[in-house]
């Protein structure tokens, strides 16, 4: 990292390629968290749940109204390594991708990384009773480098987010992004949501590869996707 970034780390700020300066806290090294992304994105969260909304996007690649999903690896799943939510997709959105665009680049650009693509806007709803146990965002099926997730409301209990392997739980606060890195290292979980409004999220991921080398990958893979471990020794 040349100096100038190193300037601008000790000054909690990221800056983009153009200059503009954004904000942000880092309770573990890698993690930015943006205070006040997107002020206005109420209105878009409340248009996701109208019929109108999906006739309006039909035509954008990649929008897939809502499904279920409920999920394990394992023969069973437990809080620990299942999830539970409901959620959609949608590739190309003006107001999101106008307000994110920004400040995602000012933190590439702060650690020189020069992602090739980005995944479809995941948006998800964790309700009451509802989780996502422990998961790192990169694997062997999901080659990701950067995480991204934006946070519309805080007006529920549970809910936190919690670092595994840094011993950090963070409760996010409405019109909050992190951003962070998809590997091993940041493996992660959503504790269960006990009371109050659902939980809304919006997740997008950066890699270097592209949606060829991700469907190549996943062609012979059982879902859930398991590792084939291989001696390389």
């Amino acid at each position: 990292m040349d100096q100038q970034r190193l300037e601008n780390a000790k000054r909690g700020v990221t800056v983009n390629q153009e200059g503009k300066e954004f904000s942000f806290t880092s309770p573990i090294p890698g993690v930015h968290i943006y205070d006040n992304v997107w002020p206005e994105s109420d209105a878009f969260f409340e248009k996701l749940l109208t019929p109108e909304f999906w006739e309006t996007n039909k035509d954008i690649p990649g929008a897939r109204k809502w499904v279920r999903e409920d999920f394990f690896d394992d023969v069973e799943y437990t809080k620990d390594n299942g999830k539970k939510s409901d959620t959609c997709w949608v590739y190309s959105h003006p107001e999101a991708n106008e307000a994110f665009r920004d400040v995602v680049n000012s933190y590439t650009f702060h650690w020189n990384i020069d992602p090739r693509s980005r995944e479809s806007l995941r948006i998800s709803r964790f309700s009451n009773g509802e989780f996502f146990g422990a998961h790192a965002d990169d694997t062997y099926a999901t080659p990701r480098t950067v995480s991204l997730v934006y946070y519309p409301n805080d007006d529920y209990e549970g809910g936190e987010l919690e670092f595994i392997h840094f011993g950090v739980t963070i409760k996010p606060k409405a019109k909050q992004l992190f951003i962070f890195p998809s590997g091993y290292s940041y493996e992660h979980r959503i504790t269960e949501i006990t009371a109050g409004n659902p939980r809304w999220t919006i997740v997008s991921f950066l890699e270097f590869g592209d949606d060829f080398e991700t469907t190549k990958r996943r062609k012979d893979l059982d879902f859930p996707y398991k590792p084939i471990f291989k001696e390389l020794f």
